[in-house]
């Protein structure tokens, strides 16, 4: 089975997060996408990351109705510092043993990989499917990643099996570009909503929503 696994610190998760992920199961055909929140991420300042445990059931929450869609605990569950490659490394052995992986990632982020912890490991452990959105392509994406990689002095060269799709010299994993509609929606809009006593609609699941206003998190009620 393929499967998809989208990482995120889902402070909130919202239709942002839900649409591309339906929108890359559809079109790679992918069995289920597991969303795996961070605990504490990474690349981020922490001052305004909701609770780990509030994260994951606003998750939870949004999934609901999505049969395809997963929510994954592994990452809160094992504490501390989130590290993508570790993530997967224990998804492969785990609870995807034995399926074909594809971490869902934005080319944002995925032209950055050389920033992130062993990047030629996660290169070569699992497929990725890039989100491109807008006027991005294919073609300029993969030069940034090998542009990046080899800023630190590390080589990864791929070679185009069929319009954006891309597959990585002396490896069988694959990267696959997928053009996915932009929905103009922000975590971070989000959390400024809810302190301007603004409403959500039309932004998240209502039941997050309800939510957000139960625990009274990012410091306002809706």
């Amino acid at each position: 089975m393929r499967t998809g696994v989208l990482g995120g610190t889902f402070n909130p998760i919202h239709f942002g997060h839900l649409r591309p992920a339906e929108e890359v199961r559809q079109a790679l055909g992918l069995g289920q996408v597991r969303f795996v929140p961070l605990a504490l991420p990474a690349h981020k300042d922490n001052g305004d990351v909701a609770p780990a445990e509030d994260r994951l059931e606003m998750v939870r929450l949004a999934l609901e109705g999505y049969p395809e869609f997963i929510c994954d605990a592994i990452e809160i569950e094992r504490g501390g510092v989130s590290y993508t490659v570790d993530t997967l490394a224990a998804l492969a052995e785990g609870e995807c043993r034995g399926q074909e992986i594809f971490f869902i990632i934005g080319a944002d982020a995925f032209s950055l990989l050389n920033t992130w912890r062993e990047p030629l490991k996660l290169l070569k452990m699992v497929n990725f499917a890039v989100t491109l959105r807008g006027e991005q392509r294919a073609e300029g994406v993969r030069e940034a990643v090998e542009g990046g990689l080899k800023e630190i002095g590390l080589t990864a060269a791929f070679t185009e099996i069929r319009d954006n799709s891309f597959q990585l010299i002396e490896s069988d994993k694959v990267i696959e570009f997928v053009s996915v509609n932009t929905l103009d929606i922000s975590a971070t809009r989000i959390r400024e909503i809810v302190r301007s006593g603004g409403g959500l609609h039309n932004l998240l699941p209502p039941s997050v929503e309800a939510f957000i206003i139960r625990r009274d998190l990012y410091g306002g009620a809706v």
